[in-house]
């Protein structure tokens, strides 16, 4: 049940318009997408910073699919949430992801029986929503146990915090190009006024996009990037913890090419790792990237990916991008199943 091509462009406009407006896609103010290191005692400068990436906004994200699987399973469209976006500005909503799911939330909600939206549709969407503060604090808390891993490393870097531009990864991927090669040099300049010469990521995607993408927009980008799995070393833990099962992420190991390191760490922090179906280079994407524009078959790929890790009678899946927990969270919710999806740095921070 893939989006109408008019909705397509619409979902694109908004996502293009959010970016440029916000800086990100959600809308977020960049104090908010920073809270997470409140407390922390992170310097702000640094020739390394930690990169947090999508993992800020992704509670957001994830929500969004959430809302938009419902919409299209009772065969309405995404317009029928933009168009109850558009009436709510009148009561001083913007126009972006998290207002929407604020409205969904609030007393306004009853503005969606305006645009079409029955009142058990309606209460199945307003659960959701309701749900967004504890899906950003899941997103919030993994970043906290990675820089604490990276810590614990002796690895030294800053965090800019507030001041961390978004990478601008929607843009390239919506095809907007030449505003995302306006975006690449104005992020460019901005590191390169504040020292920044490497990067350390938790979030492959956006890795490659400054690590591939950006070499091709920028001249003479030069700033050196690396995941976690990549910095870290595997301790020699030989007492056995646990077993999990763990999923490839289409980013690092086709793009990075790193598959064996985070197998090295895992078993260095004590816990048996299992190879589904499909690994490695040859992994199953869990449908990425499609997931505004056909939620209901990104959703589908991702319980066809989540049954081949659960095939292997291991419950505890783990990965290492933000992208592909949403994927497996949401895939996961609907589904009805009891898996428990964790990020490679809950591993490492000794299973908390």
């Amino acid at each position: 049940m893939i989006n109408k091509p008019e909705d397509i462009l619409a979902i694109a406009s908004f996502v293009k318009e959010t970016q440029l407006k916000y800086g990100n896609p959600a809308g977020i103010d960049p104090k908010d997408l920073s809270e997470w290191s409140r407390d922390l005692g992170l310097k702000r400068r640094g020739e390394t910073i930690f990169y947090a990436g999508m993992y800020p906004y992704m509670g957001y994200a994830e929500t969004a699919l959430m809302l938009e699987y419902i919409v299209k399973k009772n065969g309405l469209e995404f317009s029928s949430l933009l168009n109850w976006l558009d009436k709510a500005r009148y009561l001083g909503y913007e126009k972006n992801m998290k207002d929407l799911i604020r409205i969904i939330r609030s007393p306004v909600a009853r503005l969606g029986t305006v645009a079409g939206i029955s009142s058990d549709v309606l209460k199945k969407l307003r659960e959701i929503a309701g749900g967004v503060d504890e899906r950003v604090n899941v997103y919030n808390d993994i970043l906290r146990k990675g820089v604490k891993v990276l810590k614990n490393s002796g690895i030294e870097f800053a965090y800019l915090a507030e001041e961390e531009p978004d990478s601008g990864v929607v843009l390239h991927t919506f095809g907007f190009l030449d505003e995302f090669k306006d975006h690449a040099k104005n992020v460019t300049e901005k590191f390169r006024s504040l020292g920044v010469k490497r990067i350390i990521t938790m979030d492959p995607i956006t890795g490659i996009v400054f690590k591939s993408f950006y070499p091709s927009f920028v001249e003479d980008f030069n700033i050196d990037v690396r995941h976690i799995v990549e910095v870290l070393k595997p301790s020699e833990r030989k007492e056995l913890l646990g077993q999990v099962v763990y999923h490839d992420p289409c980013f690092l190991a086709r793009h990075w090419k790193l598959t064996e390191e985070p197998r090295k760490l895992m078993a260095g922090a004590g816990y048996r790792v299992l190879d589904p179906p499909n690994n490695r280079d040859k992994t199953r994407c869990d449908g990425g990237a499609t997931e505004y524009q056909d939620p209901i078959g990104s959703v589908k790929q991702s319980q066809i990916r989540l049954n081949e890790l659960l095939s292997t009678g291991e419950k505890n899946v783990v990965t290492s991008c933000p992208a592909c927990l949403m994927l497996f969270r949401v895939g996961n919710y609907f589904s009805g199943g009891d898996a428990r999806i964790i990020d490679i740095v809950e591993l490492l921070n000794g299973g908390d």
